[in-house]
């Protein structure tokens, strides 16, 4: 492709257009949509919004009390999708139990204990036959301050029974409590679940004469709500606005399919609504090029490739031909190109390495156009050999060992 018609610096006046948080379901990720919408617009491409519905959780109260030896609550955050506690709580000794070893474990029977790092599905599942009261999470830095002391959130995922519940905490408080010898605790979550509306927006390029297969190019444009979310992914939705605009003036021999996905961060619920969607012509598409985490300037492209591993080799073939040097995993990735691989479809995710990934750290500032550049080249180079090829190079299929892992991945999600 011809890289000198890919523009670093208006990739990077895309994203400084999105400095706000763009939450799933919010008037922010909204208004999000509709301007990606007038950009595809102004582009003379027919975007079109498709509009889906997704469950959330939302927490009403949230609390964390110690009442004996000293009495003190702490600001904490509760853990979503793990239910409710009665109304006036869970009290219960308190125990430390670290990384959650099993000697540690076997002292968890009707305690309140506390875990370093976030409890999924394996360790909820521990607690809950260890007969644990409930537990508290350890999250941030000794050296954290101001809003960094916020707690961070989670969502307890692939569980369908939860008999206990839990809250985050953040290190200096979990500190503080081992040190002052805390002995009882009161634990308080309530929550309800709740239905909101995302919406995928997408822009389609018929191919010329093999325009029966399909190519997809996505990303996701949601945040969480901690950060405004530049690096996750507004990057990358500006890497595949740019392609777009390249193939829009270039067109390709197969059809190419532009995605931006809505409510990823909430369980990859964009992509899975839009196959959902599009489930009659499947099997017509052929590969899905993904891009999720990239625009910073410091750090390693890697791309995670879910098919055989002789896609690794080609992809590898075609970038070290055009100079451009990436690092390849043959694996599943935790993006919406898994939703397109459990789908049989062979699937990709770019990434770059960078900081600040759900907090508030995660703006424009971070943000280089020369490495935006780079990563839609890199993205640009593999699209456009695979749309102008007289055949497709590889089959479509994703091995047999890759769909038992997106099996799993699923029913966690």
């Amino acid at each position: 492709m011809d890289e000198n018609k890919i523009s670093g610096q208006r990739q990077y006046e895309f994203v400084e257009r999105f400095n706000y948080i763009r939450e799933a379901g919010t008037s922010g990720e909204k208004r999000a949509s509709e301007k990606i919408l007038e950009e595809l617009r102004n582009m003379g491409l027919d975007g079109r919004s498709e509009e889906f519905r997704f469950t959330a959780y939302e927490i009403e109260e949230e609390r964390l009390v110690v009442t004996e030896p000293y009495e003190k609550e702490y600001r904490v955050t509760g853990y979503k999708k793990c239910g409710n506690t009665p109304s006036e709580g869970v009290e219960a000794p308190f125990l430390y139990i670290e990384n959650g070893d099993d000697i540690s474990l076997s002292f968890a029977k009707g305690k309140i204990v506390m875990v370093n790092g976030p409890v999924k599905n394996d360790m909820y599942q521990k607690l809950v036959n260890a007969q644990a009261a409930g537990f508290v999470t350890v999250s941030g830095t000794p050296v954290d301050t101001g809003e960094d002391l916020n707690p961070a959130g989670y969502t307890l995922r692939g569980v369908e029974e939860t008999p206990i519940q839990g809250v985050s905490l953040h290190y200096k408080d979990a500190a503080e409590l081992v040190e002052r010898g805390a002995g009882q605790v009161r634990v308080t979550l309530r929550q309800k679940k709740v239905t909101r509306i995302s919406q995928n927006i997408a822009a389609r390029i018929e191919g010329s004469d093999k325009a029966e297969e399909i190519l997809t190019l996505s990303a996701h444009y949601d945040s969480v709500p901690q950060g405004p979310g530049a690096y996750d992914n507004m990057a990358g939705a500006a890497i595949i606005m740019e392609l777009a605009r390249y193939f829009a003036e270039n067109l390709p021999r197969r059809t190419m399919e532009f995605i931006w996905f809505g409510a990823e961060e909430t369980g990859l619920c964009g992509s899975l609504a839009y196959v959902k969607e599009h489930e009659k012509e499947l099997s017509r598409h052929r590969f899905n090029m993904n891009v999720d985490l990239a625009g910073q300037l410091i750090g390693g492209t890697v791309i995670g490739v879910t098919a055989d591993a002789a896609v690794c080799q080609m992809l590898s073939y075609v970038l070290h031909e055009a100079g451009m040097g990436v690092s390849f995993i043959n694996g599943i990735w935790g993006s919406d190109s898994n939703t397109f691989a459990w789908k049989g479809i062979p699937s990709m995710t770019l990434n770059r390495d960078g900081f600040g990934m759900h907090t508030r750290h995660d703006t424009i500032a971070l943000i280089s156009p020369w490495s935006l550049k780079r990563s839609a080249n890199v993205l640009g180079c593999i699209a456009q050999g695979l749309a102008q090829a007289e055949v497709m190079p590889f089959k479509r299929e994703v091995p047999e060992e890759f769909e038992k892992k997106l099996d799993a991945y699923f029913i966690e999600a």
